[in-house]
């Protein structure tokens, strides 16, 4: 039987519907799963990841359907190739049954290469609308712990040691058992993903793993549903998220985030003739790299006569106040920060550094936090509890996903963001950016950074020569109107200014209007 007979092909994917389940078929993922007529999960997907956390893009290979004796009943089967640059490193087999209030998902997954893995497996995506619900969370061992799906952006797992999840949504109760492996449960707020995820091969597992050819990762999962008919059904009252949709959570956001730009990394022959002037510029010199004046003189140019807002990358204090004499000496600066190049924070020792240029300056505003994600601050706030300067994170949708979809919920998610932000901050200002459609650079990559001999930045540097750094639509008008919403959901009380893309060349874009 075709798929089409028990589906209905729209242009987000291809919509089965069996018995009281509904998905949708998006490539080789199962995505928004519903029960009679309630949303249950977001999606149920197969995830190849490699040493540095990147996900391969997967091919469908083929798909195949049998109805079962009645309508209540049927099977799906899914072959698919996981591959990074075209090349194939996995062919992994989804067995999807449905049989009354049971969806069953059988996952094999066989390296054709040797790899190395930080994890392989099956995922499974609740919404986030599940904030504040609580559940059951069941372990190996047959124990089992009561804990609530956080409200507020968790900075580390809400649950662990997984054997299987209880919970329930509108008129529905669910039972989630997995098998295979161990799971966990984290947050993906964190970076702006719409979902909490489950996923197998807990984070405290070393990593990476070295497969050869051959090896066979074998996992599934089971998801029981039951309708309860009463007023109410079976979960509890939803909290209030209607600031994920609305205005800023006052009236009046006075005054209005500073709009900034970040400096262009694009080779230096392709600068255009006339760049934004007067918009303040971020620039992220790696001290101790042969090019850091080239790339600071090279953001000059994008500034325009603009100021620039310098955020260095170091471990070395010392090195750092020298870097900021200098730069100081050489041209208008709105602020100074420092990030530690492995943990991407501004460490107590940068902190110190940071602070004393501020007194020896005397007006020089300084920042700390961190230059990757949301995440990396939610987990190291204790860092700054000595610090009463202004906080920064960064923002970016793709982490783990680059679907249209993961990138237009990013948006509602980028409000839950800065507002759990807004709360760590308690009353310090939050410089947010920035504000990228793809990651500028590999935050949890195990791989060396590769080292820099040139002094020049004729060949562009930082994000350019990062591997999927630029987003194909970013000069599109669909990426002007994302950029335009990331500005309205990230400008809540607090906020004082927001970085948003390069300032010309691939990674560009027009400030919004």
């Amino acid at each position: 039987m075709t798929l089409t007979s028990m589906g209905t092909v729209t242009s987000m994917g291809t919509v089965v519907s069996i018995g009281a389940w509904r998905f949708t078929l998006r490539g080789a993922e199962l995505a928004d799963l519903g029960y009679d007529d309630e949303p249950v999960l977001r999606a149920i997907r197969f995830v190849t990841r490699d040493h540095d956390w990147r996900t391969a893009d997967d091919v469908v290979l083929a798909r195949t359907t049998d109805t079962g004796t009645d309508s209540t009943s049927g099977r799906l089967r899914i072959e698919a190739s996981a591959r990074y640059d075209g090349t194939e490193v996995l062919r992994y087999v989804l067995e999807v049954t449905v049989d009354g209030p049971i969806l069953h998902v059988d996952a094999v997954g066989t390296t054709t290469t040797p790899f190395r893995r930080n994890r392989i497996g099956l995922v499974v995506l609740h919404p986030p609308t599940l904030a504040g619900v609580p559940f059951t969370a069941r372990h190996p061992s047959g124990s089992a712990t009561a804990a609530a799906f956080p409200t507020w952006i968790a900075p580390h797992q809400p649950a662990a040691d997984l054997s299987g999840l209880d919970w329930s949504t509108g008129r529905v109760a669910l039972t989630l058992d997995l098998a295979g492996d161990v799971f966990e449960t984290e947050d993906q707020r964190n970076w702006t993903d719409a979902s909490f995820k489950t996923y197998s091969t807990p984070l405290s597992e070393p990593f990476p793993v070295a497969l050869d050819a051959g090896s066979v990762v074998h996992q599934s999962l089971t998801l029981r549903a039951t309708t309860d008919g009463r007023p109410g059904g079976t979960a509890s009252p939803a909290p209030d998220l209607a600031f994920l949709d609305g205005p800023a959570p006052t009236a009046v956001v006075a005054p209005p985030p500073t709009l900034q730009l970040l400096a262009a990394s694009a080779p230096a022959a392709a600068r255009p003739a006339a760049v934004p002037l007067g918009v303040p510029v971020l620039v992220e010199p790696v001290l101790g790299d042969p090019n850091v004046g080239a790339v600071l003189a090279s953001a000059r140019l994008d500034a325009g006569g603009g100021p620039l807002d310098v955020r260095f990358v170091t471990d070395d204090p010392d090195v750092l106040r020298a870097a900021i004499d200098d730069v100081l000496d050489s041209g208008a600066v709105v602020r100074i920060g420092a990030f530690d190049p492995t943990s991407h924070v501004t460490t107590p020792a940068l902190q110190r550094a940071l602070r004393n240029a501020a007194a020896a300056a005397g007006d020089l505003e300084v920042v700390a936090g961190t230059r990757a994600h949301f995440t990396e601050l939610n987990r190291t706030v204790d860092l700054f509890r000595d610090w009463d300067g202004p906080l920064t994170f960064s923002v970016t949708p793709q982490m783990h996903d680059r679907s249209p979809e993961q990138v237009t919920e990013s948006i509602r998610m980028q409000r839950w963001v800065v507002m759990s932000a807004s709360r760590l901050a308690a009353g310090r200002a939050l410089h947010v950016g920035p504000v990228t459609l793809r990651p500028r650079f590999n935050a949890v990559a195990t791989s060396a950074r590769p080292v820099v001999t040139d002094a020049t930045i004729e060949a562009g540097y930082g994000p350019q020569l990062v591997a999927d750094a630029t987003d194909p639509a970013q000069h599109s008008a669909a990426a002007r109107a994302w950029f335009a919403a990331s500005v309205e959901a990230l400008t809540v009380p607090g906020v004082v200014s927001i970085t948003l893309a390069e300032a010309w060349g691939p990674r560009g874009g027009p400030l919004p209007g």
